[in-house]
């Protein structure tokens, strides 16, 4: 296979790109075997030129200290992979504060900054509103039937930090972009180009991997809530949303629970932070959802990115070796 046949495989199916429109495909041509690596000049001028005009971004971690090794796995092989040579910065997120081994053994693994970072008590914590005994209900209710990690109080707050309030923490205030990376994940081949300006220069909004089907019992009211705000909000929707992948004719047109697996994803924060998303978010948020249901972030975020973003602006990187051991 050449390499042009190569990379037309990576265009959707739905693209047709015309003059004077980007064409991320073209971009990969002209931009791969690491044209933009800060790491294969030794010239001071040159490096400090490229690391000060390439995308303010960020690889993204909410993680535990009890996760290190883990962390150290995937550190590695994304290093190895692609991170050795762009040297973007890790951001380490988590509700305690890091123990000095954890960053003694990350620190070890790159040459690009570490940061670490205690998330605030009122992004990781029940709010106010939601009903304590409906959700302890809630929790031995979606335990007793099976539903993946139903009862722990931890997950339900680390799925509504996920959803709508990681891009809010003040350490990324200054970062465009993100690429979310879990522990124990497989990085399997190299990749040779700058992912970040890649996103940045074809105005990309949101990039996957792959696409899941999670437990529908988790988030029973999540469509007809969604529903609901696209009923109230008709204005804040795409114009070329295209929400069809999504439902099931078969059931009325109901959500068919295919999502994005957001534990890989790669992100523009503006996306995040626009009124569109923040006002979904709000919606679901103030209903309980995270905590009489154990609504996600995946399927969140999907909504929202179907919702919010035209498909020309969400890609698909089928060209990232990716595994993760949950997924084994």
């Amino acid at each position: 296979m050449s390499m042009d046949e190569h990379f037309e495989l990576l265009r959707p199916a739905s693209t047709n790109p015309s003059k004077g429109k980007v064409d991320p495909v073209a971009w990969l041509r002209e931009n791969s075997n690491d044209r933009h690596a800060v790491s294969d000049t030794s010239l001071p001028l040159l490096r400090s030129y490229r690391m000060s005009n390439r995308p303010r971004a960020a690889l993204i971690s909410l993680v535990r200290n009890s996760e290190l090794e883990g962390m150290m796995q995937s550190m590695r092989q994304l290093e190895y992979h692609w991170n050795r040579k762009y040297q973007y910065p890790w951001i380490f997120f988590n509700d305690e504060p890091f123990s000095e081994e954890f960053k003694a053994g990350t620190r070890n693994l790159t040459s690009a900054e570490c940061y670490y970072e205690v998330l605030p008590l009122e992004h990781w914590s029940t709010p106010d509103w939601v009903d304590e005994a409906r959700f302890m209900n809630s929790l031995e209710y979606l335990g007793a039937i099976g539903v993946g990690k139903g009862w722990m109080i931890s997950y339900r707050h680390m799925c509504r930090w996920n959803s709508g309030f990681f891009y809010k923490h003040p350490r990324l205030q200054d970062f465009d972009w993100y690429w979310r990376v879990e522990p124990d994940v497989h990085y399997l081949c190299d990749i040779n180009y700058d992912i970040f300006r890649f996103m940045n220069d074809n105005n990309m909004k949101y990039g996957f991997n792959m696409n899941i089907l999670d437990d529908a019992r988790s988030f029973p009211s999540l469509w007809s809530r969604t529903r609901a705000f696209i009923n109230h909000h008709p204005e804040l929707i795409h114009p070329e949303a295209d929400l069809g992948w999504l439902l099931d004719p078969r059931n009325g047109g109901d959500y068919n629970n295919c999502q994005f697996f957001s534990n890989f994803e790669i992100g523009d924060l503006r996306f995040f932070r626009g009124e569109a998303n923040e006002r979904y978010f709000d919606w679901l948020d103030r209903g309980g959802g995270f905590y009489y249901e154990r609504f996600g972030d995946a399927p969140i975020h999907t909504l929202s990115v179907a919702m919010f973003v035209p498909k020309r602006e969400i890609w698909f990187f089928r060209d990232i070796g990716y595994q993760h051991d949950i997924n084994r």
